[in-house]
């Protein structure tokens, strides 16, 4: 049975199952990153099931796996915004072999973002500080990488909400905004609602369906409220599917 405005506590390929094809007008994700979660320096906060430390091939394998699924699944004209960082301060380029295992499937890229986090102050790690020997280079963006099926124009007509003073700025391919507070959310991982509010906004009409295949903590659930969207989501792990129904049981009763 298939059912909007829902968070399913299952694999994103069961619930992809659910899903008739042609159905979904915008994916928003951030699928985990492949590096080792809880075991980094960069945070030692492991998901609850999820194991993130893959072979880097089985891993662009999986993602395979399932952003082929989703492309039967979103209309022609649909889009689907992937939120990726690299591996080991960019010596591990996800994102480039995630545009490669996309345009494999025959998604069409249709922009590359660069997120700037606003986090260069919490700077660790150096490699040879002051010194050519080995410098390192931790990475304070991440990628939000765009594509569309079939078509890089909506096959579909609708009305917009977004503001001339939200499109001028946010139609650049740069955006600057900080991170969510992992520590005060309750999630190892989590986008802020920025980011997936501004995806909709400038890629869906009103009344879309978005679909979040790692919903994680809801916050594309959140964002989707926010805007007038409707939503799926998948998320393995219970204790996720009960943060995010908090968050979003609070954004309904004006907490939030």
């Amino acid at each position: 049975m298939f059912e909007i405005n829902k968070i399913y506590n299952e694999s994103n390929l069961l619930t992809m199952d659910r899903i008739p094809d042609s159905t979904i007008d915008l994916i928003v994700t951030s699928p985990p990153y492949n590096v080792d979660l809880g075991n980094n320096k960069y945070n030692k906060n492991p998901y609850d099931l999820y194991n993130d430390n893959k072979e880097h091939k089985d891993y662009i394998m999986w993602l395979e796996t399932i952003f082929t699924k989703l492309y039967q699944k979103t209309k022609s004209g649909g889009r689907c915004v992937i939120n990726i960082g690299d591996g080991q301060n960019g010596r591990v380029p996800t994102h480039s072999d995630i545009i490669q295992m996309m345009t494999k499937i025959k998604w069409l890229t249709m922009a590359i973002i660069i997120w700037d986090k606003n986090n260069v102050s919490s700077r660790t790690a150096w490699g040879s500080f002051q010194s050519p020997s080995a410098p390192s280079f931790p990475t304070p963006f991440e990628y939000i990488l765009v594509f569309s099926k079939d078509s890089r124009k909506l096959q579909e007509k609708g009305e917009t909400d977004i503001t001339k003073e939200e499109f001028i700025p946010w139609s650049l391919s740069k955006w600057s905004f900080t991170g969510e507070n992992l520590k005060k959310l309750g999630h190892p991982a989590a986008f802020p609602v920025e980011l997936p509010l501004r995806c909709i906004k400038l890629f869906t009409w009103k009344g879309s369906l978005v679909y979040d295949p790692f919903m994680g903590s809801g916050t594309t659930a959140v964002a989707c409220l926010k805007t007038g969207r409707h939503y799926i989501g998948s998320e393995i792990s219970l204790e996720y599917c009960d943060l995010a129904a908090r968050r979003i049981a609070a954004l309904n009763n004006g907490d939030m």
